[in-house]
């Protein structure tokens, strides 16, 4: 769960040295549709089930808005206009959105505990927002609030795709997911292949947009499935929260990026009230936390 982490930390990074020459719709259509080729592949290979419920192939292709193509948009577009710390700072404001939609739609009760963590996370997220900002630094500002949007998306993502995971094994749902995805994101990064950007990139961001199909979307997803066959589920919650402090280390060396106080206030903030909800949920169902990874559902 560690290398998982230490992997999706490095998706900031690595989309720092491909944004420049090459749009996020671009991105995000390798990124997808690599992805889609790959677990395609690992579902004939492993014979997982096939989908063919039409119903359920429609709940699929709405997951994929909300869990592939909207969110991962939202993303490199917000990492575009801010720095890689604070993306993956609010990147963990995701937990608490999840618990938050998962309480608005009644499919977990309300606490004390639940309730102040959501509160708490949210000042911190507000925070790298920066509402202070927005005359000074308007960019950076349009960039977290993406960031954000993006966290809400995945955590809808999160709380509808349970009732899928239920019928169907992971491998069978990513991969319908990303399938979906690759339609949905065609007209956005189809563009891309057309005016030939993709042939002029330099050898950093072809080597850089590799590493993101590779590692950050088929590789870490590809390890979740792996490591939930041996890992108690209430273990991956743990691991999220160290995406923020390795791209915090990482991001200095790498890009060169400024670790500002701000960050490092909203960081506490948010990991604070993450632990109080955590705990608030931790104390409201037997046998402790069960969050999973997307794979597997809140």
């Amino acid at each position: 769960m560690a290398l998982i982490q230490a992997i999706f930390a490095s998706l900031p990074i690595a989309a720092k040295f491909v944004l420049p020459e090459l749009s996020p719709g671009g991105v995000v259509l390798f990124r997808i549709a690599g992805s889609a080729i790959a677990f395609a592949v690992l579902v004939q290979l492993s014979g997982a089930p096939k989908v063919s419920n039409w119903k359920d192939l429609a709940a699929l292709a709405g997951l994929s808005v909300i869990g592939v193509w909207g969110n991962q948009l939202l993303f490199l577009e917000g990492v575009k206009r801010t720095t890689a710390i604070d993306a993956n700072v609010l990147i963990t404001t995701v937990p608490v959105f999840t618990l938050g939609i998962a309480l608005a739609l009644k499919r977990e009760r309300a606490t004390v505990g639940k309730v102040a963590g959501i509160l708490i996370a949210a000042v911190g997220a507000v925070y790298v927002i920066g509402p202070d900002r927005i005359s000074v630094d308007p960019t950076g500002t349009e960039g977290a609030a993406l960031i954000a949007a993006n966290a809400f998306l995945y955590a809808g993502y999160l709380v509808l795709s349970k009732d899928m995971l239920r019928r169907y094994p992971p491998l069978t749902v990513i991969a319908y997911v990303f399938a979906f995805g690759t339609i949905l994101i065609l007209p956005f990064g189809a563009g891309e292949l057309w005016n030939g950007h993709v042939v002029h990139l330099s050898m950093r961001a072809a080597l850089a947009l590799a590493y993101i199909v590779a590692f950050p979307s088929v590789g870490a997803y590809f390890l979740s499935v792996w490591a939930l066959q041996r890992t108690e589920s209430s273990q991956v919650a743990m691991w999220v929260y160290i995406q923020p402090v390795l791209t915090a280390v990482a991001a200095p060396a790498i890009l060169g990026e400024r670790l500002t106080l701000r960050s490092v206030v909203s960081a506490a903030v948010i990991f604070a009230g993450l632990a109080l909800a955590i705990w608030g949920h931790a104390r409201d169902v037997p046998g402790g936390l069960t969050v999973g990874t997307p794979e597997e559902g809140f």
